[in-house]
């Protein structure tokens, strides 16, 4: 009785009865993996160069002053490296939770080892909320490297500890929500950079185009401007956004938003979706259980298999022959991938496509703003974005999706050498990724016919974007050329195009280099159609040369783009050398 009642206490102080042994087994697997120590390292390397960038640009060593002019602006260096340090780890472990739980449950599937689970006392519900806190708790030791550093920043003064805590417990809400999207993905998407390039899109649509849709209508209709509450509370952008605002001006009136109910919200979301996936993981694993056909399988080959018919003799129904390979074989295969895997996901993936740039397109045309040039420059970057988020996602999965597979050997068996695979693999990864290219490119040529973007504007903007892509691309099979797991490729190549594209820190050297940037001063130059002639050399001038710096102009710009090129030759060099190891 008295063991009893103890096992009884102990399971319910150690959460045990949530967890189940799910989360023990998951935190001794990862301790014994390298990529975590060097994903913590990568953090911590990266964290203090966000650091290092913040103090230079708030007390700059190298501008003459005096030591009380320095020590006068302690202040403001402790506030921004204090954000600094809360906006680096509110994005970043979005990120790596949505990475870490992209194969939580589809390993699981594609091993057949989650039908076992179900036969054992644990339940669903234990399954996806130990997945769930063995990568979080992961995630709280990353968060934690920082905690010193945030009290050693407080000496300085004016950094309240009201906002570290609420961007730390911010940070936390938002990366669980990131993590449940994931998760959820996982179960019906086998490869880690489609659950990844999904939590992403759910996550922009969610926090950028829902407020601006919602901001859009309510300035038309002042009764939707009582939602305009509810979307700041459920987006962490603009809790975090406000929150650091209040930190850098005390004097500005405080905003009506409560970071505490936007965590509350958060975690009511996440509840939501944890117990669906519970729920849509019971009925994948009892369907494997009981030997149906796998969720991963493509209705035709469900259909395929049930036309297996056996004959008289036990053999079966020969099948229709194999389509022959037109053109380069690895091109031509991995050409065959669909976008979006079945019919229905098609149809409604293209409804959503269509209605969601009737929606963008039709706002703007409502509110005649289509020929400025802030907007040609957000749509040509946001296709650009998209078309760049999916060749990183292909690219580093095209070879560790096989290894893990067990089709690589295979396919290093064929007449074909180390240098046609990779070069293959990269073209395939940009090939891949045609209907973001499409759009990109209808998007330019239709509003270039209709005077909104000079003609001259198409070459110096499809320079960038064919660099650009290819260098993403090459870095992406590097990564899957060199690592044995997608997890870890995918992070990687998703954490190089975010710091190398995305303009986060002014102050970084990436900044000036980042094609978004150069295709931002390209539209931003030429983004009207009534642009003079003599602006063709503002165009080009993008480091503010001057007009008579025209050759300088198109100088940095070639070199820029030689720069990328010449990346992407390293990186196919390097997935070359590499096309042979970690084979297994």
């Amino acid at each position: 009785m008295t063991a009893a009642l103890m096992d009884t206490v102990s399971r319910c102080v150690t959460l045990s009865w949530l967890t189940g042994p799910i989360f023990d087994k998951e935190l001794r697997v990862s301790s014994r993996r390298k990529r975590n120590y060097l994903l913590r390292f990568v953090y911590v390397a990266a964290l203090t160069l966000f650091v290092a960038v913040a103090w230079f640009q708030a007390v700059s060593i190298y501008s003459p002053g005096s030591m009380t002019f320095t020590v006068s602006r302690m202040g403001e260096a402790g506030k921004s490296i204090t954000g600094t340090i809360v906006w680096f780890q509110f994005i970043a472990a979005q990120l790596i939770a949505a990475v870490m739980l992209s194969t939580a449950i589809s390993d699981e599937i594609y091993h057949r080892t989650l039908g076992m689970l179900m036969t054992t006392p644990i339940n669903s519900f234990q399954i996806v909320i130990g997945k769930l806190f063995s990568k979080l708790l992961q995630l709280i030791l990353l968060l934690a490297l920082s905690l010193p550093l945030l009290a050693t920043v407080r000496v300085f003064g004016g950094v309240p500890w009201n906002y570290v805590i609420s961007g730390i417990c911010v940070t936390m809400t938002a990366s669980v929500f990131a993590g449940s999207l994931s998760l959820f993905f996982s179960i019906y998407r086998k490869r880690s950079s489609e659950v990844v390039s999904l939590t992403v899109l759910v996550c922009i649509i969610l926090y950028a185009a829902v407020p601006v849709f919602t901001g859009l209508l309510s300035s038309s209709y002042k009764f939707l401007a009582i939602g305009d509450a509810l979307i700041i509370h459920i987006n962490p952008f603009m809790v975090m956004f406000y929150g650091t605002d209040q930190l850098l001006n005390p004097s500005s009136a405080p905003p009506a938003v409560h970071w505490v109910v936007h965590c509350l919200i958060m975690l009511g979301f996440s509840t939501l979706w944890l117990v669906l996936a519970s729920l849509c993981v019971r009925r994948v694993a009892l369907r494997q259980a009981a030997g149906q056909a796998g969720i991963f399988a493509t209705r035709k080959e469900r259909r395929l298999a049930r036309s297996k018919v056996p004959t008289a003799n036990g053999a079966e129904d020969e099948l229709a022959p194999p389509r022959p390979v037109k053109g380069p074989p690895i091109v031509w295969k991995e050409m065959r991938s669909p976008l979006v895997k079945g019919r229905l996901k098609n149809v409604l993936t293209l409804i959503f496509a269509i209605v969601a740039l009737s929606a963008a397109y039709g706002a703007c045309v409502y509110y005649r703003c289509l020929d400025e040039k802030a907007v040609q420059t957000a749509f040509v970057i946001a296709f650009f974005f998209m078309l760049l988020l999916r060749i990183a996602t292909v690219s580093s999965t095209s070879v560790t999706s096989e290894k893990e597979a067990r089709t690589w050997p295979i396919l290093l068996t064929v007449p074909l050498d180390e240098k046609r695979i990779a070069f293959e693999k990269i073209v395939a990864s940009c090939l891949v990724a045609w209907p973001f290219w499409l759009l990109l490119a209808a998007h330019i040529i239709v509003f270039a016919l209709a005077g909104f973007i000079h003609p001259l504007a198409i070459i110096p903007l499809g320079l960038v974007v064919v660099s650009s892509a290819l260098l993403v691309s090459a870095v992406g099979v590097c990564f899957s050329c060199c690592l044995r797991r997608t997890t870890t490729a995918s992070a990687l190549s998703i954490a190089v195009l975010f710091f190398f594209t995305v303009p986060i820190c002014p102050l970084l050297p990436t900044f000036l280099v980042s094609p978004f940037f150069l295709a931002g001063v390209i539209m931003t130059t030429v983004g009207q159609g009534q642009v003079a002639a003599t602006n063709v050399r503002g165009m080009l001038d993008v480091y503010g040369f001057g007009i008579e710096g025209l050759l300088a102009s198109m100088v940095v710009f070639l070199v820029i783009i030689g720069f990328y090129l010449l990346l992407a030759f390293a990186a196919f060099a390097i997935a070359w050398a590499n096309v042979r190891s970690r084979i297994f």
